[in-house]
């Protein structure tokens, strides 16, 4: 191959399956489904969860669908989508960190004395 094409003929051609083939939903499909996933909440397209989890994307794929999507699969797709998991903050959203700190300063320690005086947890 050297001698007849040079070093252009040693290249390697791709192998494997084109980029795209087999999977289960089209592109426009797919667009349609991460545009429902932004600007809506499970509950507000009348589905029964609170947030947008694997199960609920399944769940919207089905309704709009009629596809029927492995859990594993989704998150396949979500991950391709650059959807990632998200953990809640640790915190309520509603907290007014001035109040929480001056409980802490004034109200705390008088329970926490009265607490050692009773010989008492708190939780």
């Amino acid at each position: 191959m050297y001698e007849s094409g040079g070093a252009k003929a040693l290249k390697s051609k791709t192998r494997g399956r084109r980029e795209g083939s087999g999977r289960t939903l089209v592109p426009a499909q797919e667009a349609e489904i991460q545009k429902m996933i932004l600007d809506k909440t499970p509950d507000q397209l009348k589905l029964t969860f609170a947030l947008w989890t694997r199960r609920a994307v399944c769940e919207l794929i089905k309704l709009k669908y009629g596809i029927t999507m492995p859990v594993r699969t989704v998150g396949d797709y979500l991950m391709r989508w650059g959807f990632t998991p998200q953990k809640p903050l640790k915190r309520a959203y509603e907290q007014n960190p001035a109040k929480v700190q001056k409980w802490l300063d004034e109200e705390y320690p008088v329970i926490a004395g009265r607490a050692r005086k009773e010989c008492a947890e708190i939780h």
